[in-house]
């Protein structure tokens, strides 16, 4: 055999070991839980990251394991929810952790919802709630449902309250220790 046709040969022979290779090994196809489906939803985004800033700087970041969007609204659902709040220094002001939420992003507004836990680190403050909102243009927090906050070890409870960001305004309804 001609050198130059066997060259062919084994390139041609290379190339379909390399093709049939290449078919064998397909990456997997994502699929999204049954119940997601149900949502009717435009888009669900996996590990979300949302960061709210203004003029330049970052006031804080919500992070959710999926995020349901649809197209004619500002609202987001999303699962697993971990939103940071920062002071202008960048340091960390509050976390807000739970099982599930709602993000508007117009107003930047979040509910968070389903074993809320609020943890102020500079003032050794913590606030348990099933539901907690959040609106900070408003620069305000409060919860519509029963709480219990630690603080300087003391427990106060109640069935909701109202604060302003810094709780220096911080009203209890139905209150008790």
């Amino acid at each position: 055999m001609d050198p130059c046709r066997m060259g062919v040969a084994v390139l041609a022979l290379l190339s379909v070991g390399i093709l049939s290779s290449a078919c064998e090994n397909e990456a997997p196809v994502a699929t999204v839980p049954a119940e997601y489906l149900q949502f009717d939803a435009d888009g669900v985004v996996f590990q979300m990251t949302h960061r709210f800033t203004q003029e330049g700087v970052l006031q804080a970041m919500v992070i959710a394991d999926t995020a349901i969007q649809w197209h004619d609204s500002t609202a987001v659902a999303l699962r697993v929810v971990d939103l940071r709040v920062f002071d202008e220094d960048g340091s960390e002001r509050a976390q807000v952790t739970s099982r599930r939420g709602t993000l508007d992003t117009r107003t930047e507004r979040m509910t968070a919802q389903g074993n809320v836990v609020m943890v102020i680190p500079a003032d050794d403050r913590t606030i348990e709630s099933q539901e907690l909102h959040y609106d900070p243009r408003g620069e305000r927090i409060w919860s519509d449902s029963a709480f219990v906050m630690r603080h300087q070890g003391r427990v106060l409870r109640g069935t909701s309250f109202t604060s302003d960001l810094e709780f220096r305004n911080f009203v209890i309804r139905g209150s008790g220790t």
